[in-house]
């Protein structure tokens, strides 16, 4: 019988990982998906142990689930999740989901490279924005101009030509609680008359800088293994600053086009260097014809572009963990 493929997420990502389960499933293998709002709710039921004899033991629901006992391992977005219990204290929210971030990188750690589609820390390691230009460029791609400063100054000496010219500022993560609720903060144009706003009300950092480019379409590109997926992102001007907010609108159109040449294989390259087997691309075409990389993310979204354009993501994913659990036998 074939070790189960155990994936590591939470309830509210059953949309990706949900059809890839059903996939190996129809391939004869076994999901085991640990939830960690389930955990926390004690919906589900989770147990490490490491006995004096530093044998180690992990259960869920169960089923044994040591890095011994599974085939693959998918790290597909765990969360950092609240205890019930503390929703009005903000403090020990934040306390809590710190521990519980903490414990999962401990946990985790323990599973051997080579069983994860990607490993936790390549993950982490990857997602280092300023890494990420510096290594694309190693490998060739066009990268925009990148400034991170306190000095307000040096964004304009560095990216500023006129007053008609604008920039765009990005966060590290993007991500703000409110009110109980995640935010996302979206890449954002600033004109230099906003740029005098802020001159005179705050600093630069933290922040990432970059000028604005002229968009005559952008790309998804989404990598599994050697399998590219590359989506073209047609947007209205209303959505040139970020497609990403206007993804549910008419304003944003994606269609199945293939990328310029040598694109796909420096992609792959990229994932080969990262260690990551999966991952999803960012570009933009500009109207001059070049193809500029924005970023990657080892752990991004692709569900629309199965439905919208048929590529066939999930049931990649599935065959590369199972590739995984073959080798893990040898």
């Amino acid at each position: 019988m074939e070790k189960p493929i155990l994936v590591v997420a939470s309830s509210v990502d059953d949309h990706a990982y949900g059809p890839v389960c059903t996939r190996l499933e129809e391939k004869g293998y076994n999901s085991v998906i640990y939830r960690t709002d389930k955990v926390l709710s004690e919906e589900e039921h989770f147990s490490l142990d490491i006995d004096s004899d530093g044998k180690l033991t992990v259960i869920y629901e169960n089923q044994s689930v040591g890095p011994d006992r599974v085939g693959a391992a998918w790290f597909r977005k765990p969360g950092s999740y609240t205890l019930p219990g503390v929703e009005q204290d903000r403090a020990k929210q934040l306390y809590i989901r710190t521990e519980v971030s903490q414990l999962h990188d401990t946990i985790w750690s323990l599973y051997p490279y080579k069983v994860w589609l990607n490993a936790p820390e390549n993950i982490r390691q990857a997602d280092r924005k300023l890494e990420q230009l510096l290594l694309a460029k190693k490998l060739g791609f066009t990268i925009p101009e990148t400034i991170v400063t306190n000095d307000w100054k040096v964004i304009e000496d560095r990216l500023i030509d006129d007053s008609d010219s604008q920039i765009i500022v990005k966060m590290v993560k993007g991500i703000i609680s409110e009110k109980e609720k995640l935010k996302a903060l979206y890449t954002k144009p600033l004109s230099t008359t906003q740029i005098e706003v802020l001159k005179n009300n705050t600093q630069p950092f933290p922040g990432i800088y970059q000028p604005f480019l002229s968009k005559a379409k952008e790309w998804r590109v989404t990598v599994v293994g050697d399998r590219v997926f590359p989506a073209a992102i047609y947007t209205d001007q209303v959505a040139k600053d970020d497609w990403r907010k206007h993804q549910l609108t008419d304003a944003v159109r994606f269609c199945a086009e293939e990328l310029p040449e040598g694109i796909d294989e420096k992609c792959t390259r990229y994932l080969g260097e990262m260690g990551l087997k999966f991952g999803c691309f960012d570009f933009i075409e500009t109207i001059e014809g070049e193809t500029v990389f924005l970023e990657c993310n080892p752990n991004g979204q692709y569900g629309w572009l199965e439905q919208d354009l048929g590529f066939p993501i999930s049931d990649s994913i599935a065959s590369e963990l199972i590739v995984i659990a073959k080798d893990s036998k040898s």
